[in-house]
C-alpha cells in the first residue's frame, strides 16, 4: 500500500485551473513520521503540516476508526466539518520545513525526496495564493 500527501484546492474539477493544482508526488513526505514533521515545524515556529489536513464530509466514513486511533488524547476529530486554509499560511509552513530539513537533513532517511515533495507543494501553494484559492492537505491511500 502506498500513501501520498497531496493538496486539495477549493476549485471545482470542471474549472480550467484545476489540473495545474495537482502536480505533486507526495509519497516521500507521507513516509516521514508525523512527530518528525511536528518537531521541524516547532523548531521553525510554524503551524504543523498535519494541522492543514481535512477531508470532505462523507469520505471520512470508512476511515473514522483509523483516524481516531491516530489522535493524541487531547485531539478532537470532527468529521462533519470541511476546513479550508489560506495558501499563504500553508506556504509559510512548507518553506519553513524545507529550511529546517536543509539545516538537519540527517533527521530524515530520504531528505532530497522529501524536499522535492515540499518544493512541489510550495509551487502549488504559490499559485493558489496568487489566485486567492484556499486549500487543505489530503492523503491518498
Amino acid at each position: 500500500m502506498s500513501v501520498a500527501y497531496f493538496i486539495c484546492a477549493d476549485v471545482p474539477e470542471h474549472d480550467e485551473n484545476h489540473e495545474f493544482l495537482l502536480d505533486m508526488d507526495g509519497t516521500a513526505l507521507a513516509r516521514v513520521e508525523e512527530d518528525v514533521l511536528d518537531k521541524l515545524a516547532e523548531r521553525a515556529n510554524v503551524r504543523p503540516l498535519m494541522q492543514f489536513f481535512s477531508m470532505p464530509q462523507g469520505e471520512w466514513d470508512e476511515y473514522v476508526d483509523d483516524i481516531q486511533d491516530l489522535l493524541d488524547a487531547d485531539e478532537v476529530f470532527d468529521a462533519t466539518e470541511m476546513t479550508w486554509f489560506s495558501a499563504a499560511e500553508g506556504l509559510k509552513t512548507i518553506l519553513a520545513l524545507i529550511a529546517e530539513i536543509d539545516k538537519t537533513p540527517s533527521l530524515l532517511s530520504e531528505p532530497e525526496a522529501v524536499i522535492d515533495d515540499l518544493e512541489s507543494m510550495a509551487a502549488i501553494l504559490t499559485r493558489l495564493a496568487e489566485h486567492e484559492i484556499r486549500w487543505h492537505l489530503a492523503i491518498d491511500i
